[in-house]
């Protein structure tokens, strides 16, 4: 790691931490990447100039005793100064709401092919696996979802997953409840 062939995330929310994680890196020639970075706006030119990505999540803005300076347009002015943007979901459990997080970044100044390329290819490069994911290009894994219509909108629906290339059923759990009950009283 402190090699620089494989990346290290530090996660900085404040301007300081973040000039610290940016020194640091310059110092040990780190492969930086850094999470979080609530304030990363303040200086995106910088972080932009030190080449280094990152992952942050459009819908926080909630300010903390961490960043203070935290807002919605966070992502949108790291990606107009140059930054490499990766959108991301620390909740597991909520990865759902990434959809949510790049409309949020759409509305908040990203534009839609930067939001799409901050779910797909960015992540992949940031992490040295582009070669294998993150577009759609011959010799690549076919992991593709089809939606029906704007993958970033509430409405907008599942209507095919294919994993490897594979078509995966869209049937589960909660699929089958919602056909058993979608009459009610249920007929047994």
């Amino acid at each position: 790691m402190l090699h620089g062939q494989e990346p290290l995330i530090a996660y900085a929310n404040r301007r300081s931490d973040i000039e610290s994680a940016l020194r640091l890196a310059r110092e040990f020639k780190l492969k930086l990447v850094l999470a979080g970075a609530q304030e990363g706006w303040q200086i995106a030119g910088a972080i932009a100039q030190a080449g280094v990505p990152v992952l942050v999540e459009p819908l926080d803005n909630i300010p903390s005793y961490d960043a203070l300076g935290i807002r919605y347009e966070n992502a949108g002015l790291l990606a107009k100064a140059g930054v490499k943007v990766a959108l991301m979901e620390t909740d597991t459990h909520n990865s759902r709401n990434l959809r949510q997080q790049a409309g949020n970044a759409v509305a908040y100044g990203m534009t839609w092919d930067q939001v799409l390329r901050a779910v797909t290819l960015s992540p992949a490069e940031m992490f040295g696996v582009a070669d294998r994911y993150g577009s759609l290009e011959p010799g690549k894994v076919a992991n593709v979802v089809v939606w029906s219509g704007d993958p970033f909108e509430f409405a907008t629906g599942v209507e095919h997953v294919l994993i490897r290339g594979k078509e995966i059923p869209l049937k589960s759990r909660q699929t089958e409840l919602l056909e058993r009950y979608r009459k009610l009283p249920p007929t047994y």
